[in-house]
Order: C-alpha cells, then sequence, then structure tokens
C-alpha cells in the first residue's frame, strides 16, 4: 500500500470509521482488498452505502469509479449510493457519466466530503444521504 492514492484513502476510510465507532454508529467496513463497499452504516432510515475516495487531482480514479459503483450495485441493489471525498471536483465528463449511471440504474448518487459526513451521520437521527 505505499501508492499515494491507496494510502490517502485509506487515510480517509479511517477518519470515517473512527467517526462511527466514537459516535456508536452501527456499520460495517470492507476488509482491506474486498471487493465490497467500504461501508455500510445503519441509520433510523435504513443502510447508508458508502464509498470513500481521496483522489486530490485528475487522475484514473474517477474515470473507474463508474464502473465500481456500477459492480456495487449489481452486489446490493442500492437505492442511492454516498461518495465520500476530498475537495477535488469532479470533472464535467464524469459528472454526465455518473448522471447517465444513475438514471439508467434508478439509484442516486451523492456526493460529500469528511465534514459533510460528521453532521451527516449521527447514531439513531435521519442523516441527509438518501
Amino acid at each position: 500500500m505505499d501508492n499515494p492514492v491507496n494510502i490517502s484513502g485509506q487515510l480517509l476510510e479511517d477518519k470515517v470509521e473512527t467517526y462511527c465507532r466514537e459516535n456508536n454508529i452501527s456499520y460495517k467496513r470492507a476488509k482491506p482488498g474486498a471487493h465490497e463497499i467500504d461501508f455500510i452504516i445503519e441509520s433510523s432510515r435504513g443502510k447508508l452505502f458508502a464509498d470513500c475516495t481521496n483522489q486530490n487531482s485528475v487522475g484514473s480514479v474517477e474515470e473507474k469509479l463508474p464502473h465500481k459503483l456500477w459492480k456495487y450495485f449489481k452486489k446490493y441493489q442500492y437505492r442511492n449510493v454516498n461518495i465520500i471525498k476530498s475537495d477535488h471536483k469532479i470533472s464535467k465528463t464524469e459528472h454526465n457519466n455518473f448522471y447517465e449511471m444513475d438514471r439508467g440504474y434508478s439509484f442516486e448518487i451523492y456526493w460529500c466530503n469528511f465534514e459533510q459526513v460528521k453532521m451527516g451521520i449521527t447514531a439513531k437521527e435521519e442523516s441527509f444521504f438518501g
């Protein structure tokens, strides 16, 4: 895991897990290397599916994300998925890809950063997610 992109993503996942644990929020985190969504977080509104991508510049991570979300949709059949990301702006082309995907597969994609996660997921309360 010496790749800076992997380290950056791992750190974001660790922050989300620490926040959930410290706030008694029930969650399941994917094991390293597993082909699973990063988090399934329990809330009063049901399961929140969340994947961390901490890309800080243009690159292949955002190009791979639509395929990853499609694979996870096939596995989990979610109605919405939350992408927890850095402050990097996703390109207009990729936004169009995501828009077409969520329309075609009838699920919604929500974008948030870690600060929004902290404001949005709290134990046993409704959140802004899905």
